[in-house]
C-alpha cells in the first residue's frame, strides 16, 4: 500500500513539474508615463521618474499613461498588437492619446529581439518627448 502511494505521489509530482515546465505564464507588464519634468516632457518609468530605459519582453504589455498634454504617438508599424480595440494603432503605428488616458498595447510575439525607437509628440507646447532621446524600448 505504502508502495503504490509512494508511486501515485512521484508520478503527480513529475506530472506537475512537467506541466509547470510547458505553462507559459502572463508576461508581465510595465507601466509609464509621458509627463513633464524639469520643463521638458519625457517618457518615465510610472513609479521611477529618473528611469528612462524600458526593457520587454515578447508578448508583454506595455502602459502609458499621459499626463498634462494631449499627445500623438508613432511606433514601428511590426511592433505592437493592441490591447483592445479601443488602443488599435491608426494604419497599425500611430495613436492619438488625450490627457489623463492611457494607451495600453503588447509586444508582437514574433518581434525580433533589438532596440526600437518611437515617438510622442506632445501638444500642449508642439514638443516631442524624449526618454533616452527619443524613447527606446528594448525588446529582449
Amino acid at each position: 500500500m505504502r508502495k503504490k502511494i509512494s508511486i501515485l505521489f512521484t508520478a503527480s509530482l513529475l506530472a506537475m513539474l512537467l506541466l509547470g515546465m510547458y505553462t507559459m505564464s502572463p508576461a508581465p507588464g510595465v507601466e509609464l508615463k509621458v509627463v513633464k519634468v524639469d520643463g521638458v516632457w519625457r517618457v518615465v518609468d510610472a513609479s521611477d521618474y529618473t528611469k528612462f530605459k524600458v526593457k520587454v519582453k515578447k508578448n508583454a504589455k506595455i502602459q502609458w499613461t499621459v499626463e498634462g498634454s494631449d499627445a500623438y504617438f508613432q511606433f514601428p508599424d511590426f511592433l505592437f498588437d493592441a490591447d483592445s480595440p479601443a488602443d488599435s494603432l491608426t494604419n497599425g503605428y500611430t495613436k492619438f492619446v488625450k490627457d489623463g488616458k492611457k494607451l495600453k498595447l503588447k509586444v508582437k510575439s514574433d518581434v525580433l529581439a533589438g532596440t526600437y525607437e518611437y515617438a510622442v509628440f506632445c501638444t500642449a507646447n508642439g514638443a516631442f518627448a524624449i526618454g533616452g532621446s527619443p524613447p527606446k524600448i528594448i525588446i529582449e
